[in-house]
């Protein structure tokens, strides 16, 4: 199976740092076009624009319309922190809420399901799981014991780098924590973006992954202070192949559009 996955558009109606979020989207998914026209899933975690205002909410539907991909690829959806729910909901109507309102759902594909998670808090950066949010979670591992889940959300579970440093990941972590120490077999991969920095690795024995954002990327603070950094780094986007026996996740600079073949 071959899963893009993409995150941190920030689209808005105006020039942001001077930076066009637009235009970016917009070589991100031709890059994709091009390149990875044969995957099979295309997912989008969330700050999918800058202010979550309906302006900026259509200008990300007509860019997506204007890409015309295939329609198995038009894109998963979650929300962020930057992201407004209810105009979410008003712009994208056939994305599925739980029974709470939240913007969370599963999709089945063959062994495997998404499990997609809503973790936005109006008026914060933080990310945030409510108990309703986190029934919603574990309600859903119950039913799916005997497949391969994958779990989607804005916000990183787990601190990137030392605990201080990270104030804007996810507040409920130890609540999370207890549910995937539950599935943690059942549990494959996790995604998710928030950061703006390419990261990987196993948290409980869970491997997880999460890209650049294709606005601003940043780069990882190894300090124990909060900080937000930049180095006028790529953006990118995530390449995501599952195997019988592996998974394996590729980098994609989509900027870097220039390739040599070396032969002999």
């Amino acid at each position: 199976m071959k899963i893009i996955h993409l995150s941190d558009t920030h689209i808005n109606t105006e020039i942001l740092h001077n930076i066009d979020s637009q235009k970016r989207f917009k070589l991100a998914l031709n890059h994709i076009k091009i390149n990875h026209s044969d995957a099979d899933i295309f997912i989008i975690t969330g700050d999918l624009t800058h202010c979550g205002d309906d302006t900026s909410y259509q200008i990300f539907i007509n860019i997506l319309t204007e890409a015309k991909f295939p329609e198995h690829l038009y894109p998963k959806l979650i929300i962020g922190n930057h992201d407004d729910r209810e105009n979410f909901k008003k712009n994208f109507p056939h994305i599925i809420s739980d029974k709470n309102g939240f913007i969370q759902y599963v999709e089945h594909f063959d062994d495997k399901v998404f499990i997609f998670l809503d973790t936005n808090l109006s008026r914060t950066d933080e990310g945030h799981l409510c108990k309703k949010r986190l029934q919603w979670l574990k309600e859903n591992l119950d039913k799916q014991v005997n497949k391969k889940i994958y779990l989607f959300m804005h916000h990183n579970p787990l601190a990137l780098n030392d605990d201080k440093s990270d104030r804007i990941g996810l507040v409920q972590r130890d609540d999370l924590k207890k549910i995937l120490l539950q599935f943690q077999n059942t549990i494959q991969h996790i995604c998710f973006g928030h950061q703006h920095i390419t990261s990987s690795g196993k948290y409980l024995g869970i491997s997880f992954s999460s890209p650049r954002s294709t606005w601003v990327p940043l780069i990882p603070n190894f300090s124990d202070q909060y900080k937000l950094l930049t180095a006028n780094t790529d953006p990118n986007y995530d390449i995501i192949l599952i195997k019988e026996e592996s998974l394996i996740v590729h980098t994609q600079d989509f900027l870097k559009t220039d390739v040599n073949l070396f032969t002999g």
